[in-house]
């Protein structure tokens, strides 16, 4: 009903997506959110795209996050990785910190590699900076980018060699 309301009601030129969490880390939900867009495409609605929210840590399985891109893209939809952030912890270590830096260019280097250019809608990152220990998101888990004070972590390199293809 949400899709018929939204093609009724948008612009034409709306790309309208599914969107859920946790689909690299349960390949059987990645599935079932598949099989749910056959579901509501079977039933007269088109859905443009599938969003997949990523709020990962440094020791996320990257065997489930492959088969999660493949999964998306044999869909033959736009796929957008609508929140991206890898946890380093509370207390992260430089060894810690490269990881996670490893980790977001796993993560664009999957999405380029398994994701046809024309089915790309694009990575959002969840939050620019590592969170407050007081936050109510991720409290002082390191995830961002760039820490507190906005200067630029090794995560941020990571995340940019991913984008422009370096090693």
């Amino acid at each position: 009903e949400a899709f018929r309301l939204a093609r009724k009601n948008g612009n034409p030129t709306d790309k309208l997506f599914i969107n859920d969490y946790n689909l690299e880390y349960s390949i059987d939900k990645c599935k079932g959110l598949i099989q749910y867009v056959s579901y509501i495409e079977s039933k007269g609605q088109k859905v443009d795209g599938i969003g997949t929210q990523m709020h990962i840590t440094i020791n996320s399985d990257k065997a489930k996050i492959e088969t999660m891109f493949q999964l998306l893209a044999a869909t033959g939809k736009l796929i957008k990785v609508s929140e991206l952030d890898v946890a380093a912890g509370l207390k992260p270590t430089k060894i810690d910190l490269q990881l996670q830096s490893d980790m977001y260019k796993y993560v664009v280097d999957m999405y380029m590699k398994y994701i046809p250019a024309n089915q790309r809608y694009g990575i959002t990152v969840w939050g620019l900076t590592d969170s407050k220990a007081d936050s109510s998101w991720l409290p002082g888990q390191n995830q961002g980018l760039w820490d507190l004070k906005f200067t630029r972590k090794t995560s941020y390199t990571g995340f940019a060699n991913g984008l422009k293809g370096s090693k």
